[in-house]
């Protein structure tokens, strides 16, 4: 007998724990990147190198995204898109890229800002993306800084040198890039009838 899946999103038990830990892994890579290049120190290094809240905490971030992904699917009332595993492997590998790009380059600020915005701009036109992914990706570069501003604030960790109050003017084009990684997961998962069926 198949999991049980929630009859509006599917999402079984067993995809909910990969979207937790791969995308709490994941996440944590570029986190990773930051502290090497010391533009990133957080409040203990107790989880090889790292906070130890860090996966968790990117772990719920990544289901809150799937879960608002497909909320916004519904609204718009647009099909997943194709599966296609090598899309997903694509996008978690551009993603983590803008991400670690900001190590080594994190003081180039508004420029590394428009670089990374423009090149998501060309993902964005080069593959159609849908309206669930477009929203999605403004949302989380709006609310991503923010919330992370909100953590330095509570001490738990703090930029070197942020140029835009307490981050720097380059994280929400990095969190655009985690939008486009999130619309090839969720196709990745849908059921085959849904993913593939044809857009209109």
């Amino acid at each position: 007998m198949s999991e049980p899946a929630d009859a509006r999103n599917g999402l079984t038990w067993a995809h909910a724990i990969v979207v937790f830990l791969g995308g709490g892994l994941l996440i944590s890579l570029g986190d990773r990147a930051h502290i090497e290049f010391g533009v990133l120190t957080q409040n203990n290094t107790s989880f090889l190198g790292q906070a130890w809240w860090v996966v968790p905490m990117f772990g719920a971030v990544s289901l809150a995204l799937f879960y608002s992904y497909r909320a916004l699917r519904v609204w718009f009332d647009e099909p997943a898109s194709t599966r296609n595993p090598k899309r997903v492997v694509l996008n978690a590998a551009l993603f983590l890229v803008a991400y670690c790009s900001t190590g080594p380059f994190a003081d180039l600020g508004l420029s590394l800002a428009a670089l990374l915005s423009g090149l998501w701009v060309i993902r964005v036109l080069l593959h159609r993306e849908n309206r669930a992914t477009l929203v999605l990706s403004l949302l989380i570069a709006v609310l991503g800084p923010l919330g992370e501003a909100m953590v330095a604030t509570l001490g738990m960790f703090h930029y070197a040198n942020p140029d835009v109050g307490l981050v720097h003017s380059w994280l929400p084009a990095v969190y655009l890039h985690g939008g486009l990684v999130v619309p090839a997961v969720d196709a990745f998962l849908s059921p085959a009838t849904d993913a593939e069926a044809p857009r209109i």
